[in-house]
């Protein structure tokens, strides 16, 4: 997510459990955020998600003499508990909602996954074990095949360094893929809802609109044409459109950050001058194609590709005709608590920074059932 300034960041609250749940809880990842999300350490083993890691239990060890007492490692742990959540209630009420909700996924997760150790009669940890021990390991083809599909990505690495590495990490994305073909049926099967209620912003829809008018959910986004991470959404943002053709539409709105993109805003201002002409998503598109390489001629280039009236494009852009539009769309941002981007807002209710297609559709999915319960 690009921003004008950098915020402080939410520390990661740890999730409470024994030892087993957090290896668990590492392949579950697959589930919700792709095998990506393990990652590896300076062994190249899997990594645990930091929420997913157990607190370390100190029992009865003095951790402090305070006024003549002596404070124990378990009672510093609950303070730590107590500050922790203290931080997490002070977060935006947005963020707050997103917290609660991941919190009750992996609650489920885990009710899941005792449930089913329990009806093996084994504990997290074995039915891990005993669901993984036929994942073949990887092979050194194999290993050689994703080295050279990623080669350019491993900065000058020779097969020899880092094929252990590659191999474990294979081996982990495997045995999460075996994991998630066991749990995710029965997650499928369980009947939950998650009961609260989303905070929303009201915010005025445009005309810069993808899919259909009357759709039951709406998509804006807050977009700047210099950001890489908005960049990288736009394919995510077309994959959401094309697995809800009649029931969700998208809403573009302009949100250049001019400190560190100083050609997002001329950009705006050209598409928007191009819609005069009916033609605002190809030159949309176009300008993303261009992965944040633009210049002071690139609207021209653009406008001569797609066969625009130029002389129009030209004197609409040096007039500055939708200088205020733009301006409108980022202070519409500003006041809905946009502060970088990309920002989606899901029928109003925020999601801020960079997300996923499985992600964008879980709030969708979980909007079109509250729209079918009323």
């Amino acid at each position: 997510m690009h921003t004008d300034s950098s915020r402080p960041t939410l520390p990661s609250f740890a999730v409470l459990g024994p030892a087993a749940w957090a290896i668990v809880a590492a392949l579950a990842v697959c589930l919700t955020t792709g095998c990506g999300a393990l990652g590896l350490d300076s062994k190249g083993k899997a990594t645990v998600p930091t929420a997913a890691m157990p607190a370390t239990e100190g029992g009865d060890e003095v951790a402090l003499f305070l006024d003549g007492r002596e404070i124990t490692v378990d009672e510093l742990h609950a303070h730590m508990q107590r500050q922790f959540l203290e931080e997490v209630l002070r977060q935006p009420e947005s963020e707050l909602f997103e917290l609660h909700e991941k919190a009750a996924r992996d609650l489920v997760q885990r009710h899941v996954v005792e449930a089913a150790a329990a009806e093996e009669g084994v504990s997290p940890e074995a039915l891990l074990e005993k669901v993984t021990a036929d994942v073949p390991e990887t092979t050194i083809e194999e290993v050689a095949a994703w080295f050279s599909a990623n080669e350019g990505r491993l900065r000058g690495a020779k097969l020899e360094e880092v094929a252990p590495q590659i191999k474990d990490m294979l081996d982990n994305e495997a045995k999460a893929r075996a994991w998630g073909d066991y749990i995710s049926p029965r997650l499928d099967a369980l009947d939950w809802r998650f009961a609260l209620t989303p905070p929303r912003v009201e915010l005025e829809a445009t005309r810069l609109v993808r899919g259909p008018a009357d759709a039951p959910v709406t998509i804006m986004t807050f977009s700047d044409y210099q950001c890489p991470y908005c960049i990288r959404s736009e394919p995510v943002l077309a994959e959401v459109l094309s697995r809800y053709p009649e029931d969700v539409r998208l809403i573009h709105r302009h949100f250049p950050l001019d400190s560190i993109h100083p050609q997002a805003r001329p950009a705006a201002e050209a598409a928007m001058c191009a819609d005069e002409q009916g033609r605002f998503w190809d030159f949309h598109d176009a300008i993303f194609a261009r992965s944040g390489r633009l210049e002071a001629g690139s609207f021209a280039e653009i406008g001569r590709e797609l066969e625009l009236d130029l002389e129009a494009l030209g004197q609409c852009m040096g007039e500055r005709r939708y200088q205020e539009f733009v301006q409108s769309d980022f202070e519409a941002g500003e006041e809905a608590g946009v502060t970088g981007t990309p920002a989606f807002f899901v029928n109003g209710i925020a999601l801020k920074g960079a997300r996923g297609a499985d992600e964008i559709s879980r709030v969708v999915d979980a909007e079109l059932e509250r729209i079918r319960a009323n």
